[in-house]
């Protein structure tokens, strides 16, 4: 992982998900985006999506962190998010747009940043995040 300096803007850092609806990978369950040790100040996180995402049991997906699985982005139907599409909310777009409150200046405390899957697993598809935030002394955030 590059060293990063606290309060000095860190990113983007950036975590590809290739979903194969395998344990960790899209199955029911929680998919590990960052770890974060510490405390990260105004996080931003933006994903986008590179191959549209499919899920024969009618999945969905949500944006968040272990104690709080949906604080950056509400369920969304997972094969609603399409190829090119920014996933900022519950309906993604292709178009541009400022990016939701809920996706930055967002302070995470010693936990992960995770993607929760539930109902039925993703199969296929594939998703990009980028992430920037400011580190506390001694924090440090990676991609999983």
């Amino acid at each position: 992982m590059p060293a990063y300096a606290p309060g000095i803007l860190t990113g983007p850092i950036t975590k590809t998900v290739t979903f194969t609806g395998a344990a960790g990978n899209g199955a029911v369950g929680n998919v590990v985006l960052y770890t974060v040790s510490g405390l990260v100040i105004g996080a931003t996180i933006v994903p986008k999506c590179t191959e549209g995402l499919v899920s024969a049991g009618g999945g969905s997906v949500s944006l968040g962190t272990v104690s709080d699985t949906d604080l950056f982005i509400l369920a969304t139907t997972a094969t609603a998010i399409a190829i090119g599409d920014l996933w900022l909310d519950a309906t993604p777009t292709e178009a541009s747009m400022a990016v939701p409150a809920a996706l930055k200046d967002v302070a995470v405390n010693n936990e992960n940043i995770v993607m929760e899957v539930t109902v039925g697993g993703v199969t296929d598809g594939t998703l990009v995040f980028e992430l920037w935030a400011l580190l506390a002394p001694g924090a440090t955030v990676a991609a999983a």
